[in-house]
């Protein structure tokens, strides 16, 4: 399963990442801007995307939409947040995420989130 993570926060993408080996996934690629994370989705065809809320410039839910526009991705997206409440919950569905989780220490739930989006 190939995984990108757009997230311009290096200690929370390489976080992720750590949790993501973890649990077995190795093919996970990081993008610290919302302009390379589309450019990477692009040319890498990830299964699932971790796209974080809050990014500099490009808003993330912004993002979400821009790569469900994208004609050939198929994948999943999950919006992280560092505060999840209803509102940022709706507003995550409606701009096409399948799924937003808050960040946990260490990212434990990670890995279930994944399973839990791809069936």
């Amino acid at each position: 399963m190939k995984i990108l993570i757009i997230d311009d926060e290096g200690p929370d993408r390489k976080g992720m990442a750590v949790a993501l080996a973890r649990e077995g996934y190795q093919e996970v690629i990081m993008a610290d801007t919302a302009e390379a994370g589309i450019e990477m989705t692009k040319s890498f065809q990830p299964d699932v995307i971790f796209i974080d809320v809050v990014l500099n410039g490009i808003n993330g839910l912004d993002v979400c939409r821009q790569i469900r526009d994208l004609p050939d991705f198929k994948g999943k997206i999950i919006m992280i947040t560092g505060h999840l409440d209803a509102v940022n919950a709706k507003h995550a569905t409606s701009s096409g995420a399948d799924e937003i989780i808050e960040k946990t220490i260490g990212f434990s739930n990670i890995g279930q989130t994944v399973r839990d989006v791809t069936g």
